[in-house]
C-alpha cells in the first residue's frame, strides 16, 4: 500500500533526474545543458551583490566571476496509468534561428535520449506547450519529406488558448514571430489540427492542470500534478534563475509584462513555501526537484535528497 512515507520513492541517479510520485514516474530531460549566457543579457540592471549572494548559494547556475548564468533548456515527462506526456519541447533540431546562433539549426539527440528512456515520440497521449517561446516549443514538429509535421503524432498538443491567439495575431503581422518558431513550430500543429486550446485553469488529464501565470507571456500556464498527499508544480518561465528566489522581484529581460511577471513570481512562491509540494524548473541545472522554503525576506531552493 502507498503511504505518506513513500510517496515520493527513490531519486534514480546523481543528477536527481527521475522521481516517483505514487504511480506516477517523472524524468527530466535536457535539450541543452551549460549555457552560458552574460546575466546582462537576462536581467537588466543587476546589482553585482544579488549575483554574487545567489553564486554563492547556486554556484552550479551562476558564475559571478564571469557575470553569467548557467542555463538548461529542460522538458519533462510524466508516465502514469493513464497517459504518457511532455511538459514543454525545447528547442529542436533544424530550425532556423538566426539571430539565436546557440539554437541555429541544431542537431542534437533529445529524441535518441528521449527513446533511451523508454518512450518513443508515437508513444506520447499529451504535449503541452506552457506558452509558445521558441525554447518550448522546437521538438513540436520534425522535418518529413520537406516539411514541418508533428514529431509526436498520436499526441494531443495543449496550450492556453489566450497563448495561442497572441501567438496567432503576432504570425499575422510578422512571419519571423518567436524567432520563427511559430512558423516551424506552432503552425503546422495547427495546420495538422492536432492543438487544444484551453481556458485557465484546466484538468486535461486525470491529475493534471494547467493553471495560469501571466507575465512572462501573457497566457503563460505552469503545470500542476495532483497527488493523494502532494502536488508536483513545473514553474515553466515563472522562475529563470535561482536570484529570483532570494530577490524575487527581479524580472527577466524577456517578460512581457513585468508588473505582472512578479505578481506571479510572488504568488507562486508564497504558496508553495513551507508546504510539501515539489517545484520542477525549467531553466535550473540539476538538481531540478525540490521544495521552496522561506529564508530572510525572500525563499530559497532545497533540492530533494
Amino acid at each position: 500500500m502507498q503511504t505518506a512515507a513513500n510517496v515520493v520513492t527513490k531519486l534514480m541517479d546523481a543528477n536527481r533526474d527521475r522521481i516517483d510520485i505514487g504511480s506516477a514516474v517523472i524524468h527530466r530531460l535536457a535539450d541543452m545543458e551549460d549555457v552560458t549566457w552574460p546575466a546582462a543579457a537576462v536581467f537588466r540592471d543587476l546589482p553585482p551583490s544579488v549575483l554574487q549572494r545567489a553564486a554563492e548559494t547556486y554556484p552550479t547556475a551562476i558564475d559571478a566571476a564571469a557575470n553569467a548564468l548557467k542555463l538548461t533548456f529542460n522538458s519533462y515527462i510524466i508516465k502514469t496509468p493513464d497517459y504518457l506526456c511532455l511538459i514543454d519541447a525545447g528547442l529542436g533540431n533544424n530550425k532556423e534561428r538566426l539571430d539565436r546562433p546557440l539554437w541555429h539549426r541544431r542537431n542534437g539527440d533529445f529524441l535518441e535520449r528521449l527513446k533511451a528512456l523508454g518512450y518513443a515520440p508515437e508513444q506520447f497521449d499529451i504535449v503541452i506547450n506552457t506558452h509558445l517561446h521558441a525554447d518550448h516549443v522546437g521538438w513540436n514538429t520534425v522535418m518529413t519529406d520537406g516539411a514541418w509535421v508533428p514529431t509526436f503524432r498520436n499526441a494531443r498538443y495543449i496550450v492556453p488558448a489566450i497563448e495561442l491567439a497572441n501567438g496567432e495575431a503576432r504570425y499575422q503581422t510578422d512571419s519571423n514571430a518567436l524567432h520563427g518558431a511559430f512558423a516551424d513550430s506552432v503552425q503546422p500543429i495547427i495546420a495538422a489540427g492536432r492543438y487544444r486550446a484551453v481556458d485557465l485553469p484546466c484538468e486535461i488529464a486525470p491529475g493534471l492542470w494547467l493553471e495560469p501565470a501571466p507575465g512572462h507571456t501573457l497566457g503563460m500556464a505552469t503545470v500542476r500534478l495532483r497527488g493523494e498527499s502532494r502536488d508536483v508544480l513545473f514553474l515553466a518561465d515563472a522562475i529563470h534563475s535561482p536570484m529570483q528566489l532570494a530577490t524575487p522581484d527581479l524580472t527577466s529581460n524577456f517578460c512581457v509584462d513585468p508588473a505582472q511577471s512578479r505578481a506571479t513570481r510572488h504568488r507562486l512562491l508564497d504558496a508553495c513555501a513551507g508546504t510539501n509540494t515539489i517545484v520542477a524548473t525549467y531553466h535550473f541545472p540539476p538538481p531540478v526537484f525540490g521544495h521552496i522554503v522561506r529564508s530572510g525576506s525572500g525563499y530559497s531552493f532545497e533540492p530533494i535528497t
